[in-house]
């Protein structure tokens, strides 16, 4: 091996030598590395769906689901989703899951990404989360649409002062009430299921 094939590193002057370099040298903090892009939540899936993982490594991307929806809620994602592109998602602000008679997307699946589901009170897609800070009701306006929207019963609850409330167990997460909510952004969101 010649000289100038030696690999590179600390030469032994570095290493006798470093406890002379200034303290300034030696406490000096690199800069930090910039903050991870702030990630986006995860999108809400169609009635079926087991598990995130599931769905993503089964789908076969047939569209299938997407096709036979009768309120056209179901779309593909886009290729910005990486790995999940092409797999099916519900935008409930711009059209929910009308929980269709016999779940329709669920029976047509050829994969299994999608598992059979036949009653509405089996649904967990979501979450319908409420935002008290902007709710119109919790601001002392009367305004029940999500409650009237709601297709799961004591899913969304009127307290007897006027405010909304969800109840987890009856929610089936279609997002009918955040697509009806009159605040923008909607007060009640559906957040996925973990």
């Amino acid at each position: 091996m010649s000289k100038g094939d030696e690999p590179k590193g600390v030469s032994r002057r570095e290493l006798l030598t470093f406890w002379r370099r200034p303290l300034q040298q030696l406490t000096e903090k690199k800069p930090a590395p910039p903050p991870p892009a702030p990630s986006r939540p995860p999108p809400l899936r169609p009635p079926g769906t087991m598990h995130e993982l599931i769905l993503v490594e089964h789908c076969l991307r047939c569209g299938k689901c997407v096709e036979v929806c009768p309120a056209e809620a179901i779309l593909p994602l886009g290729a910005d989703w990486g790995r999940a592109a092409g797999t099916p998602y519900i935008d409930a602000r711009k059209q929910p899951c009308v929980l269709c008679d016999g779940l329709k997307c669920t029976q047509v699946c050829p994969s299994g990404a999608l598992q059979p589901t036949f009653v509405n009170k089996d649904v967990k897609m979501g979450l319908a989360v409420l935002d008290p800070a902007s709710c119109v009701a919790h601001r002392g306006q009367g305004c029940d649409v999500c409650f009237r929207a709601c297709p799961a019963p004591g899913a969304i609850v009127i307290a007897a002062d006027g405010k909304v409330f969800v109840e987890e167990e009856p929610c089936t997460g279609c997002g009918l009430c955040e697509h009806v909510c009159p605040t923008e952004p909607a007060s009640i969101r559906v957040i996925p299921r973990a």
